[in-house]
């Protein structure tokens, strides 16, 4: 849908750029024009709007941002409705599980019945020239008198008014019928109290739609025109749900927009959600119901993590848009329309990074080649096997760029983008979690690096294996292993990441041992350093680690927790827990100011048995650094150069991109 959405309204958007820096009478004026045979139409809005002041205020912005607009028309539904009608017939058939055997059918239909059913779908059509006059007044009306009922954004700005519960259009190229009816119809007075937290009022109202769920990517590609049409299919991706959502919502008066990150700073592909606009601020909320569904601006701050899905970093965050946004290359003339990536073909979106998380605007200075009349350079991160662009911006005459409000914790590549192919503009580097840039460029020293997997990604139920014999667990301190007084300096919970974790602690005496007391039977861990006052560049090195423990790996021994090799690792079982044995001690040496501990769990190994398992490194293009055959442990590659970012390809899979420092690997 989206594809289609930039391939047909580049001419148009050509043509209307002009007018898009005039005045809005001009813009007005030029929309009408575009309008064609249906100028009249859209005039008799403007003159049935003429003694109502805010009315045909909201009905010239609506006619002057159709222009790029597109649907379809109840063709396409119709079209659709027998496939519509097998997809439920087999989701009933399953009792509306997502089972393996549900997604394989799912799949099929959509495969059999795809090439039928494009042949007859008509073209999309421009709203400009479709959307009649009567169409538009029952949505103006409708929109005002759903706002001014609504107890809680009844007091809202105008202006937020327009852009969030007025549009008709939430999402290109559906079919524009009278939802938003029906859903005011249904629901028209549940926003109309305001003595509960919109919140709770806003999950009680889609509770009665959580039979509305994820496709789990089975058909994925298959259109759905219509809030019907998703109503009886039941299943569909996070961009139809929260266009349903929209529709639902602004029909009721709620100020609603599409959030999006277009791609994840640390895992491949990206993601659609909702927020609510009350009183100016925005509240993001999962599409889908869920029991935690207000927690985004927590776990997308690119500062902490999600207990179930772990970490995300968000190297942008943008909003859909009814109105035009035209900046960058997509304002500028001089710019081939073949040299912009699709991602900023879209006039309709804006940045509201800002309302997510701290952010940066990054400076840099081109050191490749600038290919001919390339005006803008792109921000990319690693996506499912590639670079993608995520922000642009201009190149100045000293060959510097700025890219405004960047996402921290991400690493991120310069890059020239030009008929589709995107070349390095200059070296890769990491926006640290405090604002500064790390420059990662291959060194001539070579080092050896040891994996254990290809990603960062792992399933919840993964996460929670990996956490389970640490959550409970203590770290202690003494100098006298016969004692019995030791200080307890942290006590571990669920809260924690599978890649990384740091304890900071209160520096008030020295300890020569420490402890890590298992709640468990037994005990999984792949590395654990300690990090003494001052000296925090680099763990203590040769600490010696005991316990009554056996182990349950094969080639695994206990002192791999403390090899500074992230990528081994030990699983045990302890062989008296019931005597209290259950314990891991620590030798430092000697009595030492420890003011850091950092540690990671356990997780499997994910490199397939006799599979060639390759590891690449980043030199202004990847280039392969060795390959092994796997075996379900963990492995070394000698002679890799420092200082870059590497991967681990294996054939089938998405990987991601890792540092390497001090045998530590970080993922991102």
């Amino acid at each position: 849908m989206q594809k289609t959405f930039i391939s047909r309204i580049s001419l148009l958007l050509a043509t209307f750029l002009i007018a898009c820096t005039s005045p809005d009478n001009r813009r007005l004026e030029q929309a009408l024009q575009l309008a064609g045979d249906n100028r009249g139409k859209l005039e008799k809005v403007l003159t049935h709007y003429a003694d109502a002041p805010e009315k045909l205020a909201a009905a010239r912005l609506l006619i002057m941002n159709k222009p790029g607009h597109i649907g379809v028309d109840s063709s396409c539904v119709e079209n659709m409705r027998p496939v519509y009608g097998k997809h439920a017939a087999i989701s009933e058939k399953h009792l509306w599980q997502r089972s393996s055997e549900w997604y394989k059918e799912i799949d099929s239909l959509w495969k059999n019945e795809s090439p039928k059913i494009q042949s007859r779908l008509t073209p999309s059509r421009q709203d400009v020239r479709t959307v009649r006059a009567e169409q538009l007044i029952r949505e103006i009306d409708r929109s005002f008198k759903a706002w001014k009922e609504n107890a809680y954004t009844q007091n809202d700005s105008f202006e937020d008014f327009c852009r969030y519960v007025l549009p008709y259009r939430f999402a290109e190229g559906t079919y524009f019928d009278q939802a938003r009816d029906t859903f005011y119809q249904r629901h028209a007075s549940i926003f109309k109290d305001n003595t509960m937290d919109f919140r709770k009022v806003t999950d009680s109202l889609h509770r009665m739609y959580s039979d509305l769920m994820h496709n789990n990517w089975a058909a994925a590609s298959m259109p759905i025109y219509n809030a019907a049409s998703f109503e009886q299919v039941k299943r569909g991706s996070c961009d139809d749900k929260a266009w349903y959502n929209c529709l639902m919502m602004s029909a009721l008066g709620m100020g609603v927009a599409i959030d999006f990150v277009p791609e994840w700073g640390n895992r491949a592909g990206g993601h659609s959600w909702n927020s609510l606009i009350v009183g100016g601020e925005s509240y993001p909320f999962e599409p889908f119901w869920d029991d935690d569904r207000w927690k985004y601006k927590r776990i997308y701050n690119n500062e902490c993590f999600d207990l179930l899905w772990g970490k995300f970093r968000l190297p942008k965050v943008y909003r859909r848009t009814f109105e035009h946004h035209f900046s960058g290359p997509l304002g500028n003339e001089a710019v081939a329309r073949e040299d912009i990536p699709s991602l900023f073909k879209n006039p309709f979106m804006k940045d509201v990074s800002s309302e997510y998380f701290q952010t940066t605007d990054v400076k840099i200075t081109i050191t490749e080649h600038i290919p001919e009349n390339t005006r803008y350079c792109y921000l990319c991160v690693f996506g499912a096997k590639e670079w993608q662009p995520v922000q642009w911006g201009k190149i100045e005459w000293n060959k510097k760029v700025t890219f405004k409000g960047m996402g921290r914790d991400i690493v991120y590549l310069p890059m020239f983008y030009q008929n589709g192919v995107l070349t390095p503009a200059a070296s890769a580097f990491i926006l640290t979690k405090d604002g500064n840039c790390e420059k990662l460029e291959c060194k001539e020293e070579k080092m050896p690096v040891t994996v254990r997997n290809y990603t960062a990604y792992l399933y919840p139920e993964e996460i929670a294996e990996a956490k389970e014999t640490l959550v409970g667990a203590y770290l202690t301190g003494c100098n006298d292993l016969n004692t019995l007084a030791v200080d307890t300096l942290y006590m571990m919970t669920d809260s924690m990441d599978t890649w990384e974790n740091e304890i900071n602690l209160p520096v008030s005496q020295k300890y020569r041992y420490i402890q890590l007391i298992s709640p468990k039977d037994s005990l999984a861990l792949c590395e654990i350093s300690f990090y003494e006052q001052n000296k925090e560049d680099k763990p203590i090195q040769g600490v010696k680690v005991s316990a009554d423990i056996t182990p349950l790996g094969n080639g695994e021994e206990l002192n791999m927790v403390t090899d500074s090799r992230s990528a081994t690792g030990f699983r045990g079982r302890f062989n008296n827990p019931e005597d209290g044995k259950n314990t891991l001690w620590f030798d430092l040496g000697t009595p030492k100011s420890i003011s850091r501990i950092s540690y990671i769990p356990y997780t499997k190994n994910y490199l397939p048995k006799d599979i060639d398992i390759e590891l690449w490194y980043w030199n202004n293009q990847w280039v392969k650094g060795g390959s092994l055959k796997g075996d379900y442990n963990f492995m070394t590659f000698e002679n890799i150069p420092q200082g870059t970012i590497y991967r681990v390809k294996v054939k089938g899979t998405n990987d991601r991109i890792f540092t390497y420092k001090n045998g530590i690997i970080r993922w991102y």
